[in-house]
């Protein structure tokens, strides 16, 4: 038997695999935890200098990679991620969970001085006999998996960057290339394999454990447990087609006029299209850009023709560059992938697509204002700042309902909307406050315009919020006491809530 102290300073004895662990100074108690995981896991758990610790603090963001937990524990099994469970939620032990390490904050998925659950080594990737789904463990990211599907002819709803980690995207929601034909991911989810606060392993589907099939459906996972494997939906699919433009910044308003009728009538009409617009912000210049991708997820059939629904782009006067390709969407994640070692944060609001050009007028007139702010203050930093819009037409919407609907509250009768968010890196640390408070106040001015305009949502999209951003409130007062009692009746004692440490949570007990 070996005795392990915990953090409540008084002697708690409980059974894990064999192994009974004790509680004692709270001082060690991080020491502790990585203790009993060692006890219980030979061989998987990492210390730092240590070169299994270095594999595993792979991060995108630098605020990530300086976040240091205590040690690092890396599960090769379902049953070894219910014994870590169990080993730490019995021992009132503080850790986080990373799958793709994809997240910009700080404690978003690595956690200082605890316990970081490493999921790398569960990284199956099995496409059924039928070929109509695909087992996904959560340690892959989306190259993985579209490495394997691309030579098959499939496609799967999954993320538009190489890096993003499976789990995360399809937890949070899940942008894709295909989400006009067929939802977000998490709506193209057969089967969540789960593992509980308590160590159990459960399914959610949308016939066994219903309720907790719809909560993983944008809800957040560090709510709920540990997914430890997606059944995802897989379909035919060849090569993606892209046309890409930029014109100045002073020809923003236009383009995004044509984004709005783009998102409002022309997706709904064509399914396969979706795209979006990016107001960049050039240094070597200090003027402004605005950059257009727009991707059908077929090839046209005549060489060098223009899908209908993308004409009106190719109107707009002024263009600086204009080039057309094709690819596998594995050619696509790898090309628009975003880079390892900078700073980020972000945030987002979300409004009706049917907003006045005045809106878009003063809105821009804000991120400029914004811009100056933070360029005045940074002291030669490398500051990259980007306006961000993208669609959500009403034909994706309508793709949500399916299996019971998602977690997020969206409805057709919503009408179109269109996210906006502001992507924002930058190198030096001595810039962090200066950036979070400057998009925070950003965010904040934004949705003043959109309420006083009339088109502002409550909703927040989660792989892109600000930690400050109360998301799952965003989803509506029903969905949100729905998810907090379907946290209740999986984890009655909240050690999620409170051990498992990270965005976004809910909150109760």
């Amino acid at each position: 038997m070996v005795v392990i102290f915990g953090t409540l300073g008084i002697a708690l004895l409980c059974s894990v695999s064999g192994i009974t662990l004790a509680a004692k100074n709270p001082l060690h108690a991080r020491d502790d935890a990585c203790r009993a995981l060692a006890a219980a896991l030979a061989g998987d758990v990492a210390y730092p200098n240590t070169t299994s610790y270095l594999q595993s603090a792979d991060y995108w963001s630098l605020q990530q990679l300086e976040t240091q937990p205590r040690c690092f524990v890396a599960p090769k099994s379902t049953k070894e991620v219910s014994t870590i469970l169990r080993v730490l939620t019995e021992g009132d032990w503080p850790f986080t969970v990373k799958g793709g390490g994809h997240m910009p904050f700080s404690g978003g998925s690595s956690i200082e001085n605890g316990v970081t659950i490493d999921l790398v080594h569960l990284n199956d990737i099995k496409v059924s006999s039928d070929r109509r789904s695909v087992s996904v463990g959560p340690g892959n990211r989306w190259i993985n998996v579209t490495e394997i599907l691309d030579p098959m002819g499939l496609g799967v709803v999954g993320g538009r960057d190489m890096n993003v980690g499976v789990s995360g995207l399809t937890l949070g929601g899940g942008i894709s290339f295909f989400s006009g034909m067929y939802g977000w991911a998490c709506d193209n989810v057969r089967r969540y394999e789960v593992v509980l606060a308590s160590g159990r392993i459960v399914n959610a589907t949308p016939t066994e454990n219903k309720d907790l099939y719809w909560a993983l459906r944008g809800g957040g996972g560090s709510n709920f447990g540990i997914v430890t494997r997606f059944d995802l939906v897989i379909f035919d699919q060849g090569e993606v087609w892209e046309n890409g433009l930029s014109f100045p910044g002073s020809s923003n308003a236009t383009v995004i006029s044509h984004f709005q009728n783009l998102t409002i009538h022309g997706m709904p009409s064509d399914k396969g299209a979706t795209g979006f617009v990016g107001i960049n912000y050039h240094s070597s210049t200090g003027g402004y850009s605005a950059d257009v991708g727009l991707v059908h997820a077929t090839v046209p059939s005549s060489p060098g023709s223009i899908p209908a629904v993308f004409e009106p782009f190719q109107k707009v006067p002024s263009a600086t560059a204009n080039s057309t390709i094709t690819g596998t969407v594995s050619n696509f994640i790898t090309s628009i992938a975003t880079p390892y070692g900078r700073r980020w944060t972000w945030g987002n609001v979300v409004v009706s697509a049917s907003f006045p050009g005045k809106f878009i007028t003063e809105i821009m007139s804000l991120f400029e204002s914004h811009n100056v702010a933070l360029l005045q203050n940074e002291g030669g930093d490398d500051i990259s700042l980007t306006a961000l819009f993208q669609p959500i037409p009403v034909n994706l919407i309508e793709a949500m309902q399916k299996n019971g609907g998602n977690a997020m509250g969206l409805k057709p009768s919503n009408g179109a909307l269109i996210m906006i968010s502001f992507p924002t890196s930058w190198t030096e640390a001595k810039n962090d406050e200066l950036a979070y408070s400057a998009t925070r106040k950003l965010i904040a001015d934004i949705e003043a315009k959109a309420i006083e305009y009339k088109v502002h949502t409550p909703f927040v999209y989660m792989n892109y919020a600000d930690i400050k951003q109360e998301v799952q409130k965003g989803y509506g007062k029903e969905n949100y006491a729905r998810l907090v009692s379907i946290a209740r009746k999986y984890d009655p004692q909240a050690k999620l809530s409170h051990l498992w440490k990270g965005y976004f949570k809910l909150q109760y007990l």
